[in-house]
């Protein structure tokens, strides 16, 4: 028989062994406190189990068996903290059967097992003690006071280890994380405090130092194109002429009808010293004699400015790039005719974003890489920075930053494209990855 039990007596003892490692490996005191219940059905096998903590009289439920998370106002779990309260049973394990219960308890045949699990010897009477309760249907099976009562040390000293030494030292390899962590976190909040320059980037375009442009002065017909786009003029140098017939025949219309009137004048006023209802008329022609002497200046005018000539000395650059596409056409009054490129360096428009302002607010340079030589970065010279953004084909508000490139510094031809970086003054690591956040955010 020894021999038969031997087995059994060996899984128990290992059972036990496990049951203590896991207790005092537990988070904390509430999840001891449910393994506690729960992992010790196997061996004891009962119908339902609960833990108490009794002090001053009073019991607070611990923990109940099969519920994760405890529930101290259920019906049951209070039935079972009065029956505790009213009891004043002082051994370490007894057996409560249903004439010791109240009815509420006693229902379906119930039977108790009520444990006290050993206190260590250095607290005081007084200290708070743990009650397992432990609930059979009828009779409590053979030999299972015995297996409860050697229970009952390992399930006392895990619970009043948690309870006991709530703040139990990290084994070293968690507080080597939690350090290595820490360290991390002080590295990254001090790199947030990192000066670094303020840099944008725009795309930004070739343009002349200075720039003049033409339009038509009235509606009329362009007759001949002068040069040709891309030619060199110079200031007074005429570069297209209206057609001139049309303008010398109203010159010509108005003339004649101004004489005609003058002729009539002169008779009228010859008659007026025998008639003086005549000199009312001749008051009345002159009115009319002003009239027609606007209208003759009015056409000398348009005769006069007939021919279009350079503001200045430049490039010339035509509507449309070509002069066979200006010549025989009419124009309105404001229509653009050509612009004159001058002066003797080139400058690079930049557009800067809505977003990207900040960095005008102190001192900034910019460099440009041409797509043509992306290699080479080119300094520029800020020579304008507007002073309010405007909207630009790409639909986005910028302010136009306008840069001198040196004069030795390549060939360039206006018109060409590339990208400028901006560099202003030094600004926190942090606020700069703060406001690219917030301008993503904002979807900017």
């Amino acid at each position: 028989m020894a021999i038969e039990d031997a087995p059994a007596k060996l899984r128990m003892f290992a059972f036990i062994l496990k049951l203590g490692h896991d207790l005092f490996n537990a988070r904390d005191f509430d999840e001891a406190a449910l393994r506690a219940v729960n992992d010790i059905r196997l061996p004891v096998n009962y119908r339902s189990a609960a833990l108490f903590e009794f002090s001053n009289g009073k019991a607070v439920l611990a923990a109940q068996s099969g519920i994760p998370e405890k529930n101290p106002r259920s019906q049951f779990a209070l039935e079972q903290k009065k029956f505790l309260e009213s009891s004043r049973d002082e051994n370490q394990l007894s057996v409560v059967s249903n004439g010791d219960l109240p009815e509420s308890l006693a229902v379906n045949d119930a039977v108790y097992i009520r444990c006290k699990l050993p206190r260590p010897a250095a607290l005081p009477e007084n200290s708070v003690e743990y009650i397992l309760l432990l609930e059979y249907e009828k009779e409590i099976p053979a030999g299972m006071e015995n297996m409860v009562r050697l229970l009952s040390n390992t399930l006392g000293e895990a619970l009043y280890f948690h309870r006991l030494s709530p703040k139990k030292a990290l084994p070293m390899r968690n507080r080597g994380k939690k350090f290595f962590y820490l360290f991390l976190l002080l590295l990254v909040v001090a790199a947030m405090f990192i000066r670094i320059p303020e840099t944008a980037t725009a795309e930004f375009t070739l343009r002349p130092e200075q720039q003049q442009s033409v339009y038509a002065a009235f509606d009329g017909t362009i007759a001949e194109i002068c040069c040709q786009d891309g030619d060199f003029v110079a200031a007074g140098e005429v570069i297209a002429r209206y057609d001139k017939a049309l303008l010398q025949y109203r010159l010509a219309e108005a003339e004649s009808a101004l004489n005609e009137l003058e002729a009539e004048i002169a008779l009228e006023e010859n008659n007026s010293f025998t008639d003086d209802a005549k000199l009312g008329k001749v008051r009345l022609l002159e009115a009319k004699r002003q009239v027609l002497a606007v209208s003759v200046k009015e056409a000398q005018w348009y005769l006069d400015n007939a021919e279009i000539t350079a503001p200045e000395s430049g490039i010339l650059v035509l509507a449309g790039g070509r002069a066979d596409l200006l010549t025989g056409r009419s124009v309105r009054t404001g229509e653009k005719i050509f612009d004159v490129f001058s002066g003797s360096a080139v400058a690079a428009e930049i557009p800067v974003d809505e977003k990207d302002a900040s960095i005008l607010q102190g001192d900034f340079s910019a460099s440009c890489f041409l797509h043509t030589a992306p290699e080479n970065a080119i300094p520029v010279k800020i020579s304008d920075v507007a002073a309010y953004p405007e909207l630009t084909e790409q639909q986005t508000y910028c302010y136009k930053v306008r840069g001198i490139l040196p004069e030795n510094a390549g060939d360039f031809r206006y018109g060409m494209r590339g990208v400028a970086k901006l560099s202003g003054g030094k600004v926190f690591l942090g606020y700069q990855l703060f406001k690219s956040l917030l301008l993503w955010f904002r979807g900017m």
